[in-house]
């Protein structure tokens, strides 16, 4: 006789299984190792627990196929455009100006905004175990719903986004382009950081900054540090990790003095408190 599970288990086996397609031993391996969490156990096992390192045979024909339904131009057998992509997007739920195209971007490694290769596709899906469309779809559902507490999935989709942010041999990021990234970014729910805090308006300010007194495009350096200023501005809101002889960009030197000043008196938040 199969062994007994309590409602909660089989509840959790029936999530895992709706969310990964796989079977039913598969389901109760994984959450067993994860203590029957079956949020946790869903991403382990897209991170690398249970899928596959390279799509078989079978899987790879499947992707092909599933690639081919969305090419928008015949001429181009290997490219996907950006309509065959909005079309794409729309089949597995993904919002089309939200953090969920950046992370499809990355996963299939797009070479541009808007446009997917049959490598990129094959591979980046191949590597998941995710062939069908609903695979897909369920992969993005649960990417999205643990990305707030999964800093190292959104480390890789930031970076990422530099590279699609470039347009043909650019060696930077125009910074109208930079800042509709850093927005959505650092703006959307599903990030682990929220550039905003109750106190202190950071992506607002930082968007001020850049658009009003600094007007250059953005280098993959300033972009790198961006998001290790904007984490640490999260845990350290007086500044208090910042000096002089960091080895900041000079961009990030010349906006905390901006916010100083912008605070009053040159102080940070937390020398004005001591003073108080």
């Amino acid at each position: 006789m199969p062994p007994a599970y309590t409602t909660a288990q089989k509840s959790a086996i029936t999530q895992f299984m709706s969310f990964t397609s796989s079977d039913r031993n598969t389901a109760v391996k994984h959450l067993k190792t994860h203590n029957w969490n079956s949020e946790q156990a869903v991403n382990g096992y897209f991170s690398g627990g249970g899928a596959a390192s390279a799509p078989s045979g079978s899987s790879k024909s499947g992707l092909n196929k599933v690639f081919d339904k969305y090419r928008d131009d015949k001429t181009t057998p290997d490219t996907i455009g950006v309509t065959g992509m909005m079309s794409y997007l729309n089949d597995i739920k993904v919002e089309l100006e939200d953090i969920g195209m950046l992370a499809v971007s990355e996963i299939l490694q797009c070479p541009t905004m808007g446009e997917m290769t049959r490598e990129g596709f094959t591979e980046g899906w191949g590597a998941q175990s995710c062939d069908t469309v609903d695979k897909q779809k369920s992969y993005m559902k649960n990417l999205l719903k643990t990305l707030p507490a999964n800093k190292d999935t959104f480390t890789r989709i930031y970076k990422y986004t530099y590279n699609i942010g470039r347009t043909g041999n650019q060696k930077s990021v125009q910074l109208d382009t930079a800042v509709e990234y850093w927005k959505v970014l650092f703006g959307s729910a599903a990030s682990p950081v929220r550039w905003n805090s109750q106190s202190n308006p950071w992506l607002d300010w930082w968007v001020e900054f850049l658009t009003t007194k600094w007007k250059k495009s953005v280098n993959k350096d300033v972009w790198n540090e961006t998001l290790k200023f904007a984490s640490m501005t999260l845990e350290d809101e007086s500044l208090g990790f910042w000096t002089e002889e960091s080895s900041w960009p000079s961009v990030v030197d010349e906006f905390v003095e901006w916010v100083k000043e912008k605070r009053g008196g040159g102080e940070t938040e937390g020398e004005a408190m001591e003073v108080e």
